[in-house]
C-alpha cells in the first residue's frame, strides 16, 4: 500500500514548482493552488528527493493520507485507546462476574441448604454467570431434590449480584397438632360454606354469627358432656357487609415509548450522581447494576424517551377502575375476599374531575381464626 503525505510548499512559483517535480517523476495527487503556495499529496518515500531539490523552498508537512492517518493517530493516542479497551474489558468481566449470592428466607437452615446446593452447581462468589437456560435447570433441579422443603424458588441476576427467592412448603398435619382450640368467627356474617377438618361444627349454612361466635369446636361432647378435647381446624366462609369509599381523579396521563434510548451511567451512595447530562426531556429510566464497591453503587442507565399523553376517564372505565381500588382496600383491611356476592353505589359526586363514591358491598370471605383455650378453663 502507497504511503502518501499531504505537504505544503510555501511559493509563488506554483507553475515552476509543478513542472520541477514533474521532471523528477514524483507522484503528485489532489493539488490545491493558495495564494501563498501549494497543497498537495505526493508519496513519502519522494519527500527527500523533493526537499533536496527544492531546498530554498519551505516545505512542511500537514497530513498522512489513508490507513497511515489512522495509524498516527492510534499512536498518538495510544494510552487513551489502552484505557478504553481495558476499561471495556473490566466492565464485560465484573458484569459477569458473581461477587455475592443472597437466598432471601428467614429460615437459616434453608438459606443454608439451597447455598450447598447452589455451591455444586457452580454458582458461587467470583464464579462466571450462567445463562438463562442454566438458571432455570438449576431451579428445577433443586425443587425436584427438596419438593417436601420447596414450594417455589426464583433465581434473579441482579448486575454482579444474585437474588435467589424461596417460598418454604408448608405441610399441615393436623392430627400431629397439640394444644386446645376453637375456630371462632372474626367478623360477623351468614355462614355460606364450612370446610371443617377436625373439631365439631356448631353453626350450619345461613346462620347469622357475631364476632366472637365459636364455629368449629376444639371440644367433642356426648349427652353434655365432653368426651375428649384438642384443636379445631376449618375454613368457614359467611357473608359479610361492608360500606366503603373512594376517590378517583378523572383526568389522567400516560407515558408511550418512542423507541429512542440513550445510555448512561449512574453512582449511587445514599444519593444518585448521573455522569453524562441527559438529552431526553420526558423519559423512563432503568437502573442495570453493574458492581459494588463498599457503600457505592455503580449502574448502567437505559433512559428511554416517552410521549405523556393526557386522557380521561369515560364513566365506565372510572367505575372499573374505583371498583378495583374499593377491592383493594378491603384487602389491605384484612377482608379474605372469596367472591364477590353484590354491590350497590349508595353515593356518587363529581367535584373538581375528581369522582366520589360512597359504595356498599356484599363479599363472601373467610372468616374463621384459630382462637386457644386451656382445658382447665374448659372445664369449668
Amino acid at each position: 500500500m502507497k504511503h502518501y503525505i499531504k505537504i505544503k510548499i510555501n511559493t509563488l512559483k506554483k507553475t515552476e514548482v509543478i513542472v520541477k517535480l514533474n521532471k523528477l517523476n514524483v507522484d503528485i495527487k489532489n493539488i490545491i493552488y493558495e495564494k501563498d503556495g501549494l497543497t498537495l499529496e505526493v508519496l513519502a518515500k519522494d519527500l527527500k528527493r523533493i526537499k533536496k531539490y527544492l531546498f530554498s523552498i519551505k516545505i512542511d508537512i500537514i497530513d498522512e493520507i489513508g490507513i497511515f492517518k489512522l495509524k498516527k493517530i492510534i499512536r498518538r493516542n495510544a494510552l487513551f485507546l489502552v484505557s478504553i479497551i481495558f476499561g471495556i474489558l473490566v466492565f464485560l468481566i465484573l458484569n459477569n462476574v458473581i461477587v455475592e449470592v443472597n437466598v432471601i428466607h428467614e429460615n437459616s437452615d434453608l438459606r443454608k441448604m439451597i447455598k450447598e446446593d447452589l455451591a455444586e452447581f457452580g454458582v458461587t462468589p467470583l464464579s462466571f454467570k450462567k445463562s438463562y437456560d442454566d438458571y432455570e435447570n438449576i431451579i428445577e433441579e433443586i425443587k425436584n431434590r427438596h419438593k417436601e422443603q420447596i414450594e417455589w424458588l426464583e433465581i434473579d441476576a441482579v448486575g454482579m449480584v444474585i437474588n435467589i427467592r424461596v417460598e418454604e412448603r408448608i405441610i399441615n398435619n393436623y392430627e400431629e397438632s397439640s394444644g386446645y382450640c376453637h375456630i371462632i368467627a372474626k367478623k360477623s356474617g351468614i355462614v355460606k360454606k364450612i370446610l371443617t377438618k377436625k373439631g365439631v361444627n356448631l353453626v350450619t349454612i345461613n346462620d347469622f354469627v357475631n364476632k366472637g361466635d365459636i364455629l368449629i369446636s376444639g371440644e367433642v361432647t356426648l349427652n353434655e358432656e365432653v368426651k375428649s378435647e384438642g384443636c379445631a381446624y376449618g375454613e368457614v366462609y359467611a357473608e359479610v357487609w361492608y360500606q366503603v369509599s373512594a376517590n378517583l381523579p378523572l383526568n389522567y396521563e400516560e407515558k408511550e415509548e418512542t423507541g429512542k434510548m440513550r445510555y448512561n451511567l449512574m453512582v449511587k451512595n445514599n444519593t444518585e450522581h448521573v455522569i453524562l447530562k441527559s438529552r431526553i426531556k420526558n423519559k423512563e429510566v432503568k437502573n442495570i447494576l453493574l458492581f459494588k464497591l463498599g457503600s457505592w453503587e455503580f449502574y448502567l442507565q437505559k433512559e428511554y424517551e416517552v410521549n405523556v399523553i393526557k386522557k380521561k376517564y369515560t364513566d365506565k372505565e372510572a367505575m372499573d377502575v374505583i371498583k378495583k381500588l374499593i377491592y383493594e382496600k378491603l384487602k389491605i383491611q384484612g377482608s379474605n375476599i372469596d367472591k364477590i356476592i353484590n354491590e350497590k353505589v349508595l353515593k356518587k359526586t363529581i367535584n373538581n374531575d375528581n369522582l366520589d363514591i360512597d359504595m356498599f358491598v356484599a363479599i363472601e370471605e373467610q372468616i374463621g381464626v384459630k382462637s386457644s383455650y386451656t382445658k382447665e378453663m374448659s372445664e369449668e
